[in-house]
């Protein structure tokens, strides 16, 4: 066997970032047939640990390790031309890494597409899209017996579409071929034409006011906040905004939180701007992200429109960055790596030197903190337009009622009166099945999840119990398992029994349940929007798929089935999402020249937020929540950072973060509370324990987490347990 050579029999090495979780990078000898010194952010496949993986060249230098270190050899440069990771792209993982103390071989890989972190070659434009020879006159020369492909072509018509297409039409690969071999159809390369809007929408006075502030700062780095109340045009603003920046040859990036908003958010974008939107979210095939990736990538596509991940989408030229509903929790990724989409972004904003307008109707208090303190410039839409004003709130009591399914005689009264108008009601309950819990009458045993701290749900369709944290499915039980005894019943209502609710009263009105259950994938999810507009009556309920961006124009009644469930929860942050959710499910109301009405069922009406609701804004009650946060010295007045431990053994766990405690240091401006469990400390057969860190300043803070993370990487324990230190956590139970 030949020996490896050492780091002296060769001037330079190759410094590569190795997607693993060590927070380091490593040295490797250049190819053997190596002639050229590539880009940082070009693609290598090496050995490591035993196999081909592929990493990121950062530079090429002379051997910082012992002569005495023997260097493997990187084995291809993947991207001998142009790296895939752009400049931009590489500052800003570089940032990302040492920020949310990401190994930074693992963060650059989110820099790719999927495809390409597998080392296979970017995607490159082919003959991917289908027209007919003749047009659609060619169509009835096709013989009967071939109806499939008669189909097809009429399908393809005198237009040019692409092949994914028809494929998702459920035309197969030997149809097209057919079609193809026949000489009807011919491949084709689609052709890039300048956009060339469709519509047009006449804005308002205060769209136009705002519309023209931002286009005279489209140069140059600046956040904007866009507060707009529900249904006040903030799309159109964005609209107007992205042609601004297409207009002088540059690119848009449109975040928004929810993978069931891009089928409408898309058409509505490609109607405005006249060009294909394409996607980047957790939906798509590998090949469809690919392409969008490439299409950025090369400045074919003006436009991209993703979820969480698009952040990281490589762009020729990005000119604008939109994130709408920038409040929303989906923004935060949860587990590894963690890192907000939001903040992310306007970091990418900054390093490329483009502007980034954030928009919501119920701005997060650190959006609100950085305008009050002139980092982000602040811009409002308070009224809706064509004259639809905002719906009426009014709160239910609903102690010592006897609710039929949840619902209170009232709440019944006004779904009838607006299904009988011929007009859409919209429940919002945010928890899915039939039923919390199934519960013995006689015994009061209730049906846990074996491996969570939970009670298990019960569902009907079709019946059985489930733990919805571990997704734990078992067979509904028929007798107690701890008395024996029958007498087994559901307590707390859920979707499920909402929609045998309705169906019950309103036999003449379709029932669309929107969750998680009912809806599986985009193409149901689309099909059932694209049923809730045609219909003229009907009833909508769901969970919180409902209550995001959705435009639903013929809802006038909005009915919270129990407001209570956020209010009264230890985490300091419960009120402020509470509140944010409930004035995006008013929001679905009355969106439309029709006048809508939101009834709120509580326990609690006396209580400050629920008052409030009804006669003050969502502006004020927001400020008046930053001043209590103030007083308490959190998060966006103080920060925060957290290091949890999992472990299948509790002891573990607990004495893993005991002993990291002992090794850190005492700073007097920092406070560390815990070891303690986590408000459900078992989790899928895993106990949860963390340290809470709380000080003034983000860099206090984010350094004793960055020693922690270095100190736990050396201890024996940490090998037996699952851990993790994370800066700026949006969920601290």
């Amino acid at each position: 066997m030949i020996p490896e050579p050492k780091t002296n029999s060769s001037p330079l090495v190759w410094v590569i970032a190795v997607p693993s979780p060590l927070h380091r990078v490593f040295e490797y000898l250049p190819p053997s047939d190596n002639k050229i010194t590539p880009s940082a952010g070009a693609r290598a496949k090496v050995p490591f640990a035993g196999r081909d993986v592929i990493g990121i060249f950062l530079e090429a230098r002379e051997s910082e390790l012992p002569t005495s270190t023997v260097l493997k050899r990187v084995e291809t440069l993947l991207d001998s031309n142009l790296p895939l990771l752009r400049p931009d792209q590489l500052q800003l993982l570089q940032w990302l890494s040492d920020y949310y103390l990401i190994p930074q071989g693992e963060a650059l890989q989110l820099g790719l597409a999927t495809s390409e972190r597998k080392g296979r070659p970017s995607w490159t434009e082919g003959q991917d899209h289908i027209a007919l020879t003749q047009g659609a006159d060619s169509i009835d020369t096709i013989p009967a017996r071939a109806s499939k492909q008669k189909a097809a072509a009429q399908f393809i018509g005198n237009r040019t579409v692409s092949i994914a297409s028809l494929k998702h039409q459920g035309f197969s690969t030997a149809v097209i071929s057919a079609l193809v071999k026949s000489g009807l159809a011919e491949k084709k390369t689609a052709k890039q034409s300048s956009p060339c809007p469709q519509s047009t929408v006449t804005l308002t006075e205060a769209q136009q006011q705002i519309c023209s502030t931002l286009k005279a700062q489209m140069a140059g780095f600046k956040p904007h906040l866009l507060e707009g109340v529900t249904g006040s045009g903030k799309t159109e603003v964005y609209i107007e905004c992205i042609k601004e920046v297409i207009s002088k040859g540059r690119q848009a990036l449109v975040i928004i939180p929810e993978i069931g908003l891009t089928p409408q958010t898309k058409k509505r974008f490609e109607e405005a701007l006249g060009c294909e939107v394409p996607l980047i979210h957790s939906g798509l095939t590998e090949a469809e992200r690919g392409r969008t990736w490439a299409m950025a990538r090369s400045g074919l596509a003006p436009v991209v429109l993703g979820t969480r991940s698009s952040v990281f989408c490589s762009f020729k030229a990005l000119g604008l960055i939109v994130v709408d509903e920038e409040h929303d929790p989906s923004f935060r990724q949860q587990d590894h790596p963690r890192y907000s989409a939001r903040d992310v972004a306007v970091k990418r904003a900054q390093i490329c030197d483009c502007p980034i307008i954030m928009g919501s109707a119920t701005p997060s208090l650190e959006t609100i903190a950085n305008c009050d303190q002139g980092k982000y410039q602040h811009h409002t839409l308070m009224q809706r337009p064509q004259g639809s004003e905002l719906p009426e709130i009014a709160l239910i009591d609903t102690r010592g009622l006897a609710l039929t399914g949840g619902l209170s005689d009232e709440a019944i009264g006004q779904i009838r009166c607006t299904v009988e108008r011929n007009e859409q009601a919209l429940l919002f309950i945010n928890r899915r099945g039939f039923a919390h819990s199934l519960q013995c009458e006689d015994c009061g045993w209730v049906a846990d999840c074996e491996h969570c701290d939970s009670s298990m749900a019960v569902h009907r369709t079709p019946p059985h119990l489930s733990c919805h944290y571990c997704h734990t499915k078992i067979s509904t039980p028929s007798y107690c398992h701890q008395c024996n005894s029958g007498r087994l019943t559901s307590r707390g209502i859920g979707t499920e029994q909402l929609e045998v609710l309705m169906h019950r009263h309103f036999e003449n009105a379709p029932v669309f349940r929107i969750d998680s259950d009912s809806i599986k994938n985009m193409e149901t999810l689309t099909k059932a929007l694209q049923s809730i507009a045609n219909a003229q009556s009907a009833v909508l309920l769901g969970t919180q798929m409902l209550s995001k961006g959705h435009d639903f124009p013929r809802v006038t009644c909005v009915v919270v089935v129990d407001a209570d469930s956020l209010l009264y929860s230890p985490d300091f942050r419960a009120e402020e999402r509470l509140l944010q959710l409930l004035v995006q499910v008013a929001g679905r109301a009355g969106r439309s020249n029709l006048k809508g009405k939101v009834l709120i069922q509580t326990r609690s009406p006396d209580h400050p937020m629920m008052q409030q609701l009804v006669d003050r804004s969502y502006s004020e009650q927001a400020r008046t929540l930053l001043a209590r946060r103030e007083a308490l010295r959190l998060p966006p007045r103080g920060a925060m950072g957290l290091i949890r431990s999992d472990s299948r053994r509790e002891r573990d766990a607990i004495d893993f973060l005991n002993s990291l405690r002992e090794k850190l240091p005492k700073p007097d401006d920092l406070r560390l509370i815990g070891p303690m469990p986590t408000l459900m400390t078992r989790r899928a057969d895993m106990y949860r324990y963390q340290i809470i860190v709380q000080g003034q300043t983000r860099k206090a803070v984010h350094s004793l987490l960055q020693t922690a993370r270095d100190i736990g990487s050396t201890q024996k324990l940490g090998r037996k347990v699952s851990w993790f230190v994370e800066i700026d956590p949006t969920e601290t139970l």
